[in-house]
């Protein structure tokens, strides 16, 4: 196993599926004079106000009452410390129809991005450099049903169901099954962080749009997210003597993924160019926005890539993962590529495609209210 430090160079949220209510689920305040987001302890609440005065804390509940509210009603002297699961730092100010969706954590309550996810942004990472590779893609990934003559046959409400599934480009770079799949030889431990205070952040959109600002809050969403500037270290593993004893049962391994300095390198070209991409993207469109947050979101887009493009080769890479990625890094883009990419990808990815033909896709980015990017990692071979 390689031991390899991981840096948060943004914030970083993978949700636990948990969406937390305020009042309820949390409270905001302050410690040490620093405004703070308390994720509520069910259990200290109780120790507090006491077993036999559950019920008025139901009905203080229904009646949208804070449980702070509750708290002082009960138990005058106590802080605000007295009664959390955790404090975490508000960078956003949270309102009062506000719901925190809740980043993952372990038995202990550390914060963590999970093996399984950094496994997954690596093989987006590793399927879009060899994405080239497939021929005759377009019709690999194309599931939707049609006549002898190509046409898309309508269902029976005149609408044609547009359906696609990479599974066959996967199998023939990685292998038709688990057990043949080449990933099956990379083995990604969990990232557990914790050393600096997790962070609330509301995450907007820039959005593509002729009658409006570039700068859509309209869709907020407050996030509770990994500080930038954690860090802490993982286990990773390319085995290697595996794969070589199941050789001829499996599918070959590709070069990218003969060491971890192969694959790191790998990794950062791709972020690289993912990031240049972006760049020329809005490098087109950033006359036509009135708010100057496009002008911003570049800058912090070019920060990120003299990250990149400042990492030792084979050493050091850099890596977006969870929340926040947009559809381009979480998929690689790779299918952008493809013939077909407008006609059966967008139709797929954008509903009501037909009402925004005139934009490229994706249209929007999701940032912070202060224009931050998310979930970029820098990992490290140590």
């Amino acid at each position: 196993m390689s031991k390899i430090k991981i840096e948060a160079l943004t914030a970083v949220h993978i949700g636990s599926g948990e969406n937390l209510q305020y009042g309820t689920d949390f409270v905001v305040g302050k410690t040490n004079d620093d405004n703070v987001v308390s994720i509520i302890d069910p259990r200290k609440v109780l120790d507090l106000i006491g077993v036999d005065n559950v019920q008025q804390w139901v009905s203080a509940i229904e009646r949208k009452e804070s449980t702070s509210q509750v708290v002082r009603r009960y138990a005058p002297n106590a802080r605000l410390e007295d009664y959390s699961k955790r404090i975490i730092m508000e960078w956003s100010a949270a309102k009062e129809t506000d719901t925190l969706k809740e980043q993952i954590h372990d038995g202990q309550g550390r914060p963590y991005i999970p093996g399984s996810s950094i496994k997954g942004a690596i093989r987006t990472a590793i399927l879009a450099s060899l994405s080239g590779n497939i021929k005759d893609a377009e019709a690999k990934i194309d599931k939707t049903k049609r006549d002898r003559y190509g046409n898309p046959i309508p269902n029976g409400r005149g609408q044609i169901q547009y359906k696609a599934d990479a599974k066959q480009v996967e199998a023939e770079l990685f292998g038709n099954d688990p057990n043949k799949d080449v990933f099956r030889f990379l083995q990604v431990g969990d990232a557990y962080f914790g050393e600096l205070k997790e962070v609330a952040v509301r995450m907007v959109n820039i959005n593509e749009r002729e009658r409006h600002s570039f700068w859509d809050t309209s869709k907020p969403q407050l996030i509770e997210a990994i500080s930038p500037d954690d860090k802490t270290e993982f286990q990773l593993r390319l085995n290697i003597d595996g794969y070589n004893f199941s050789q001829k049962a499996v599918k070959e391994l590709p070069m990218c993924m003969s060491s971890i300095p192969e694959l790191f390198k790998t990794i950062n070209a791709h972020s690289v160019k993912l990031l240049k991409e972006e760049l020329d993207y809005w490098e087109e469109r950033k006359s036509l926005d009135d708010s100057d947050k496009v002008s911003l979101y570049m800058e912090k887009i070019n920060d990120i890539l003299a990250i990149a493009q400042n990492c030792v080769i084979g050493k050091e890479c850099v890596l977006r993962v969870g929340h926040g990625s947009g559809w381009r890094f979480i998929t690689g883009a790779w299918s952008e590529q493809l013939e077909n990419f407008a006609s059966l990808i967008v139709n797929i990815s954008r509903p009501s495609n037909n009402k925004y033909e005139q934009y490229d896709f994706p249209k929007t980015r999701r940032v912070d209210d202060e224009c931050e990017l998310l979930g970029f990692v820098k990992l490290s071979i140590l």
